[in-house]
């Protein structure tokens, strides 16, 4: 039996935050041709509300994240620790990468809305905007409606400061480790006191399971899965359905079911000047690299893509980053355009509303039982904080 710990459950946790989500009522599902359901309106509607739901769940998991921490702390500082291991206390904000809704993971920056267009480009800005110097620009550029359009957390939420727990020596690492895990820890030459993933539930995890969930939850691994080993481990507790679907985001199938369209927009986009321009499987082209080389040119040419097929940017790319913002904002209308004009835009949407409601409706009376059963588990370490 191994001891999972916030360490190891990071990644399952942004696995589990960028699918997309949604919300519970009895409304009439769409109607389904051959076990698949169709793209259109209703499909919009029932992805909408499923949606609130999927995302409501990612909220209980991050505050189930938070409030095992606050109860697992406690322990900690009564047994005479006040700094603690930030790996082992990472923040989980699963919800905010999707906070926009049902089309926060569709393949539809090259074909923003005009209005999205005509603020925000295709969004590329925003993934350098952050760069040193921009400071300013940034705290201008990223409002709230701009983070929760491109899936951006607040750079002081997603920050990690490990300063006061390295400042620490090995031996006070040491005596927090069986203080947390109830096993001594494993020292290592290269990383000193290490958590021994081996030993059994105990310490303070152990306590705070037991105060929020009564006993571990325990999940078991094959040996594909244990790297040619089978066995368990302890988590906190039951996970979200979601982790039991398969990959939902068949960008191939999507393409097949909006063939005319893409082609339309691909046309479109010839005749006012874009050729090489195509979509192609990702539905996504070289945008980022196009407009990335001119807001961190050095970036680029130490690590750009050899053998990348880009168009030839403008013979004058402004100097500023402001300017080659005028730039993709331009583009980006002229994307929009042919979005519209082509019907991309709206066949995107609702072919991936579709797409979006096979996966979670088989799963939508799981969702509710699970976000109900959680809500239990934080009104007892509310009650257990509070007393």
């Amino acid at each position: 039996m191994r001891l999972r710990t916030g360490r190891a459950l990071t990644s399952l946790a942004v696995v589990c935050g960028l699918l997309a989500a949604g919300a519970c009522s009895g409304e009439e599902t769409p109607e389904s041709v051959g076990g698949t359901v169709e793209p259109g309106p209703d499909a919009v509607a029932e992805a909408e509300r499923l949606y609130l739901l999927v995302n409501e769940s990612h909220a209980v998991s991050d505050e189930l994240t938070m409030i095992e921490h606050r109860v697992t702390k406690r322990c900690m500082e009564d047994e005479g620790f006040s700094v603690h291991d930030p790996m082992e206390f990472q923040e989980s904000h699963t919800a905010a990468y999707t906070a926009g809704g049902y089309l926060a993971n569709a393949p539809l920056r090259a074909v923003p809305t005009a209005e999205a267009a005509e603020e925000w480009g295709f969004g590329v800005w925003a993934e350098f905007v952050r760069n040193p110097g921009n400071e300013d620009l940034a705290a201008e550029l990223l409002t709230p409606e701009a983070m929760t359009a491109f899936g951006i957390l607040d750079a002081e939420e997603s920050g990690m400061d490990t300063s006061e727990w390295d400042a620490e020596d090995d031996g006070y690492h040491a005596e927090w480790i069986e203080a947390y895990s109830g096993s001594p820890a494993i020292m290592s030459d290269v990383k000193g006191a290490e958590i021994d993933p081996e030993a059994p539930p105990g310490g303070c995890w152990l306590k705070m399971v037991e105060t929020m969930y009564g006993e571990p939850y325990m999940i078991s691994y094959d040996e594909e899965e244990g790297g040619g080993e089978s066995g368990e481990y302890a988590a906190t507790h039951e996970p979200n359905p979601l982790f039991a679907l398969e990959e939902i985001e068949d960008y191939g199938a999507l393409l097949e079911t909006v063939r005319d369209e893409a082609d339309a927009f691909e046309s479109c986009l010839i005749d006012h000047g874009y050729e090489g321009w195509e979509l192609g499987e990702s539905f996504y082209p070289p945008l980022w690299e196009y407009f990335g080389a001119m807001y961190d040119p050095a970036y680029f040419e130490e690590y750009g893509e050899e053998g990348l097929e880009v168009p030839d940017a403008p013979e004058e790319v402004p100097s500023d980053f402001m300017g080659v913002l005028e730039l993709e904002r331009a583009m980006a209308v002229d994307f929009a355009a042919c979005g519209r004009e082509s019907g991309l835009r709206t066949a995107v949407e609702e072919a991936w509303a579709a797409m979006l409601v096979e996966a979670y409706l088989p799963i939508e009376t799981d969702l509710v039982a699970w976000r109900d059963a959680m809500q239990g588990h934080l009104d007892n370490a509310q009650d257990y904080l509070q007393a």
